[in-house]
């Protein structure tokens, strides 16, 4: 029923902007169908649980929704925008995220869903799914059902230690785009969190300098003691001519 009203991939058929934003981001060299259903192969394959059942829930979507590559490209693409990304020009840092690591970006969107899209306004959520529904050349109502279902099946797959593992993925993905964990869940205990975690990131830094600064102090002084050492030789020296004169 769905299947009708939205084509599934194929060769001779267009990417809409926002698929071809992903494409791009994940540095895709085969078709975009392919290679999604190679990369949830390579999710649910882990032997990392966490990344094994969200690979799980991108599966179920594709193959639920009868929608072909549209249904994952979706997904990624909310996660993504909530990760703040905005799927305009890729940057460079966003791509080395991506490819470096492309099933925990992935891990990260799906989290990002399951921990951000409550977390939004009735206005920002309108917002993001506009974007979408005019990037992707879909419905709203669609992108919609997509991320409920993500919201639902990733509560009933993944246990309460997958979806804090999820919380990683998504804050180390964040970081790639400037934003942080609390950013995205907007809970107090998170962005408590990232100030912590700047502040460690702060003193270490401090330290670092300082043991820069005493490093080079202790090398200026050494520097000084031998010079120092080096013209009382020579005065020395001086001292023992004069008063050893030659006959």
């Amino acid at each position: 029923m769905v299947a009708a009203a939205f084509p599934m991939a194929g060769a001779g058929l267009g990417l809409s902007v926002i698929a071809q934003a992903i494409k791009s981001l994940y540095g895709m060299t085969m078709e975009i169908n392919d290679f999604l259903d190679k990369h949830i192969e390579e999710m649910k394959g882990s032997e990392n649980p966490t990344i094994s059942r969200t690979g799980r829930v991108l599966e179920m979507a594709k193959y639920g929704f009868g929608i072909g590559y549209i249904s994952s490209v979706t997904i990624i693409a909310v996660g993504q925008l909530l990760l703040g990304n905005t799927l305009g020009a890729v940057t460079t840092m966003a791509s080395a995220a991506v490819l470096s690591n492309p099933i925990a970006m992935t891990c990260a969107a799906i989290g990002a869903i399951y921990y951000g899209w409550g977390a939004l306004s009735d206005v920002e959520r309108l917002e993001i799914l506009e974007k979408l529904s005019k990037g992707l050349e879909i419905g709203i109502e669609l992108i919609k059902a997509l991320i409920n279902f993500v919201v639902d099946k990733t509560k009933e797959l993944l246990n309460s230690k997958n979806v804090d593992e999820l919380k990683t993925f998504v804050s180390n993905a964040a970081s790639a785009f400037g934003k942080t964990l609390g950013d995205i869940t907007h809970k107090l205990t998170d962005v408590v969190s990232d100030s912590f975690d700047a502040l460690k990131r702060k003193s270490g830094e401090a330290i670092d300098k300082t043991a820069d600064y005493a490093s080079t102090a202790i090398g200026t002084v050494r520097e000084s003691a031998g010079k120092a050492t080096e013209l009382a030789g020579e005065v020395m020296d001086k001292v023992k001519s004069k008063g050893n004169p030659k006959s």
